[in-house]
């Protein structure tokens, strides 16, 4: 079985791939960012990187929380 080469050290072997890009990345390489693996060029170009889905789901919980809160606070302060 044949390893896939880093695009910028063909004599080692990849680890990851670019999430920008695709390109195959050696452990030298590969920039790990919150978002996913990058190699360096589209590490420093913010417009390449994906917008995690997770992330607005968390807030969008957040905000449903936060109302449920609101009306539990408000529906008590009638009780009492």
């Amino acid at each position: 079985m044949s390893q896939i080469s880093c695009a910028h050290h063909p004599d080692r072997t990849a680890l990851a791939y670019c999430a920008g890009c695709g390109k195959a990345l050696c452990g030298s390489c590969v920039v790990r960012l919150s978002a996913g693996n990058y190699c360096q060029a589209c590490a420093e170009t913010p417009d390449l990187r994906p917008i995690p889905q997770k992330a607005g789901r968390s807030r969008r919980w957040l905000w449903v929380v936060a109302a449920l809160a609101a009306i539990a606070i408000l529906l008590a302060m009638r009780i009492f």
